[in-house]
């Protein structure tokens, strides 16, 4: 069986770069939008996962029909990982890791993921980090999110003796983290709620 796992922080918490242009609110309303996009492109996988203590993330996930798992609160990577555990005793064969904050994901571009041949594939963002992590079985490795990931992610894979595929998609090239982030986004000629979002934030007063 093949999962998906998005681990989401709390929301007044999240986006903390984009606080010297945008509000509480409206990284708020910025980061629901987003983690919608993200729901949605991801509906159709037969287990779904999301590893959160906020409230309003996990109320929008149930009702898309998403199992919420509590964050144990250690981190990125201990929610990962609490969400992995969880995979392995559904007996999920394959999991992919993906972050909320990768709104111009495609369901053919997550399907193209689950199709590689590999036993760890690494989507990487253009900064460097890891946009996806899909591991075969779901803790063939451990998660390192963070700073420049894709390439402790594929090394760790390489020393475990795996096989492994990095690749960079256009709809998970971007993760929306900073101002230049959510220009980016703004500009983006997919039609969904971010974008509209993003494009709305950017020519509010005070931006």
């Amino acid at each position: 069986m093949e999962a998906i796992l998005i681990p989401v922080k709390r929301f007044d918490e999240a986006k903390l770069r984009l606080a010297g242009v945008l509000g509480p609110r409206a990284r708020r309303r910025l980061v629901l939008s987003m983690l919608g996009d993200v729901l949605e492109a991801a509906a159709a996988w037969p287990l779904r996962l999301l590893v959160t203590s906020d409230a309003d993330a996990a109320l929008v996930a149930e009702r898309a029909g998403w199992s919420i798992i509590p964050d144990p609160g250690a981190g990125l990577n201990a929610a990962v990982t609490a969400g992995t555990q969880r995979a392995v005793a559904e007996e999920a064969a394959a999991l992919l890791v993906l972050p909320f904050d990768v709104p111009l994901v495609t369901p053919g571009e997550l399907s193209e993921l689950f199709a590689i041949d590999a036993d760890v594939i690494v989507s990487r963002s253009d900064d460097g980090g890891t946009t996806g992590l899909l591991r075969r079985p779901p803790g063939a490795i451990d998660a390192m999110f963070g700073p420049a990931s894709a390439n402790a992610h594929a090394e760790a894979a390489r020393r475990a003796g795996l096989r492994v595929r990095s690749l960079r998609l256009p709809g998970l090239a971007l993760d929306v983290d900073d101002p230049a982030d959510l220009q980016l986004l703004a500009t983006s000629a997919r039609p969904n709620g971010s974008v509209q979002v993003a494009r709305e934030l950017l020519v509010a007063p005070g931006f």
